[in-house]
């Protein structure tokens, strides 16, 4: 019995021993101190583990909160206010690719990106984002194409009625006019303003040429009081600018020949428009008023039931005359 208690006493000077509250001897004291010492490295791994935890765990929780009030931030999509017809799906997607993206953050920030965005496009004038519960709302003045030119690096980039160079992008529903023989294609880069002279006549003659056909889609006097429509007799059934290929200004300020025209209207099929001097010229040359040829024109076309296409070689404009154009 007393081996057994004696290795009872052995065991108990294990671990368990140092947390025991009767200590005997001098054995015992140092034991006891052992046992302190150890109790305050425990309680300070804890407490460092415990606050090491805690701070982590603000961390974590910050990161939440973040997260969370990220996500109470709603997502949509663009909305075009008002886009033109003629904005075909080609159109749109090059929009969306320079915005970055179909859906967006609904905030004032994502309006101020995409609107840098978009103010890169040069058909895309004073454009404008706004927020809305469910969409960023596009609000532009689109530029619309009027003529084609071929650069001097053989590319094909858009004028539009203000002489602003757009990049190409293909077009339908709308007509496009090629110039040609202009004195230099070298055009500057998309969004500037060309100051060719040959290829602004060109393009003047083209926009008047849309407003008459406009004045006769909507059967109404234009708004800049022009008289011209009041000549014609009947209202055209479609616009005359869709027959119209080319405008060819080789020979503008007649720097190839005094007797030819100054600027040719170049018809579907092969018919040719002799047109003349530029617009505001028409007097210095001793010719016909440029709304004279308007008129006498859109005559012509509705007199051969509404096309200019195989009716002549050429039509004259230029001359003075009673009546409509003949060939000569």
């Amino acid at each position: 019995m007393a081996r057994k208690k004696k290795t009872s006493r052995k065991k108990s000077g294990g671990l368990l021993g140092l947390f025991s509250k009767k200590k005997k001897g001098r054995r015992g004291s140092g034991r006891s101190s052992s046992s302190a010492g150890i109790k305050v490295t425990l309680t300070v791994i804890v407490l460092a583990v415990l606050s090491g935890g805690g701070a982590v765990g603000l961390i974590y929780l910050d990161r939440y909160v973040k997260a969370a009030a990220a996500d109470d931030i709603p997502d949509g999509s663009l909305k075009l206010v008002d886009p033109p017809a003629w904005l075909n799906q080609d159109w749109v997607d090059t929009l969306v690719d320079a915005a970055g993206g179909k859906r967006f953050s609904l905030d004032e920030t994502s309006a101020k990106i995409i609107a840098e965005r978009l103010r890169s496009l040069s058909w895309l004038d004073d454009v404008r984002v706004q927020v809305t519960p469910e969409y960023l709302t596009v609000q532009a003045n689109y530029r619309r194409p009027v003529a084609l030119v071929q650069t001097k690096h053989d590319q094909s980039v858009y004028l539009d009625s203000d002489m602003h160079v757009l990049d190409y992008i293909p077009v339908s529903g709308i007509p496009i006019v090629e110039i040609t023989g202009l004195r230099s294609t070298a055009v500057p880069a998309a969004g500037q303003q060309w100051l060719a002279d040959d290829a602004e006549a060109a393009v003047d003659i083209l926009n008047w040429l849309y407003r008459m056909d406009v004045h006769f889609k909507s059967q109404k006097e234009q708004s800049d009081g022009t008289d011209t429509a009041a000549v014609v007799s009947k209202i055209p059934e479609k616009p005359l600018l869709d027959e119209i290929e080319s405008i060819d200004v080789s020979n503008f300020g007649s720097r190839r020949s005094r007797s030819a025209p100054n600027i040719v209207l170049q018809v579907k099929g092969g018919v040719k428009v002799y047109w003349g001097a530029a617009w505001g010229e028409s007097a210095v040359s001793m010719e016909a008023p440029e709304k004279s040829k308007l008129a006498r024109l859109y005559q012509f076309f509705v007199d051969h039931d509404n096309t200019l296409t195989g009716t002549a070689k050429y039509i004259e404009l230029r001359w003075l005359e009673d009546g409509i154009p003949r060939p000569r």
